[in-house]
């Protein structure tokens, strides 16, 4: 009697592995996210003399999750569009950005508390894994950062950005 019970338990152990190993094969494709962009405000680059020079539409991330995902699942943005990091004050540090799953190149553009341009990651590449960016991490601020603009790789360079003179001003809707 021992030896049905053990036969017949073997049994349906060696059936149900075969089942998942079915189910595990028969898994479809995985439909590709995509995030469409919202206009949640406006936001200004201001050149030396106070003057602005440029104008886009932004999606503001203040929250930890919002700034996680970022752009990520995008598979475009027009040049009049952008994303606004707000960092909260004891939240101000060197911030870094993470590309790996991130599908459109981008300029990133890290600013101080009092909205000046530190510096720019220049045309950060998507799923950038490489010695300057290992893990799909980009360059760091300089300099202890608030807020991080993000806009289509090469664009800060056609605008005319400058590094220690051009500022940040923003509305929200």
């Amino acid at each position: 009697m021992k030896k049905i019970g053990i036969s017949l338990c073997l049994g349906l152990f060696v059936i149900s592995c075969g089942n998942d190993t079915q189910k595990v094969e028969s898994v479809g494709t995985v439909d590709v996210v995509e995030i469409p962009f919202t206009k949640e405000g406006e936001l200004e680059f201001i050149n030396a003399n106070g003057e602005a020079f440029h104008k886009i539409n932004i999606e503001i991330a203040e929250t930890n999750n919002e700034r996680a995902r970022g752009l990520m699942d995008r598979s475009s943005m027009e040049d009049g569009n952008g994303m606004l990091f707000i960092f909260g004050d004891d939240e101000v540090r060197k911030h870094t950005f993470y590309m790996k799953n991130t599908r459109i190149p981008l300029d990133i553009m890290y600013f101080s508390a009092d909205s000046t341009l530190i510096n720019i990651a220049r045309n950060a590449q998507p799923g950038a894994d490489s010695e300057m960016s290992p893990g799909g991490t980009v360059a760091a601020a300089k300099e202890n950062s608030k807020f991080v603009v993000e806009i289509n790789g090469g664009l800060s360079e056609k605008l005319g950005m400058v590094e220690g003179e051009t500022k940040i001003r923003w509305t929200r809707n």
